[in-house]
């Protein structure tokens, strides 16, 4: 129920006293103040207010313009829109007469990989599993570093090539294969205490020369023990 303030009035002074109460809450239509017009979405009537939503389409350029209803505005992608906005591609704006901020992208215009860009550090952050999951992945950085309490890799094939040097730190190293084939130029391996090899056969062979020596050598063999050679010298 609406009235003016003349109504109002009257409508108060014949009314019983306990009624008057209520007719002091009737509303008077015509002493509202008339909102100003904020004018199109991106045009150069905006006025300074809150921002409002528009659509928009992505230019192509060195920086990034938003084509809206208006004209085209310069424009910046908001901090929580982390893909990167490509041309062509249709975008949600937060449009206002000094700034507009690019929320979301809607559409992309081309069949390209979809891009997550974010200006300075980016942390990802969870209190259960990160799960990435794709036909392949590729990481690619100047440097990187891993901290593991406990790492468990399971494949079916491994390949690690690396320029320059591999060092690896470990307070004990276990491997089992079925067949380990090693090829160096040079290898060198010093061992303080104790080294033992415990095979089914043992084949040493070497092109020139094959020396071993110690403080204290021995040779045994349960059946048979053999010294070939044109010279054999022994003391």
């Amino acid at each position: 129920m609406h009235a003016t303030n003349i109504e109002r009035q009257e409508l108060h002074e014949e009314a019983p006293y306990e009624e008057r109460p209520s007719l002091d809450q009737l509303v008077d239509l015509d002493a509202r103040p008339t909102p100003e017009p904020r004018g199109e979405a991106g045009g150069a009537g905006l006025s300074a207010g809150p921002p409002v939503l528009a659509y928009g389409t992505a230019l192509d350029g060195d920086e990034l313009v938003v084509q809206l209803d208006g004209g085209p505005r310069p424009a910046r992608r908001a901090k929580s829109c982390l893909v990167a906005v490509t041309p062509g591609d249709r975008v949600l704006c937060s449009v206002s007469a000094d700034a507009v901020y690019v929320l979301a992208v809607l559409e992309s215009a081309g069949a390209g990989p979809t891009r997550v860009v974010a200006e300075g550090s980016l942390e990802l952050q969870a209190g259960g599993e990160v799960a990435i999951d794709g036909a392949s992945l590729l990481l690619r950085a100047r440097s990187a570093s891993v901290m593991i309490e406990e790492l468990k890799v399971l494949g079916r094939s491994v390949e690690a090539s690396f320029a320059e040097k591999a060092t690896f730190f470990a307070e004990r190293v276990e491997s089992r294969a079925s067949r380990v084939l090693q090829r160096a130029k040079q290898a060198f391996r010093f061992v303080t205490d104790l080294e033992q090899a415990r095979v089914g056969n043992y084949d040493l062979r070497a092109e020139n020369l094959a020396a071993v020596r110690g403080e204290n050598t021995i040779v045994s063999a349960r059946v048979l023990a053999k010294l070939d050679g044109e010279q054999v010298k022994i003391g």
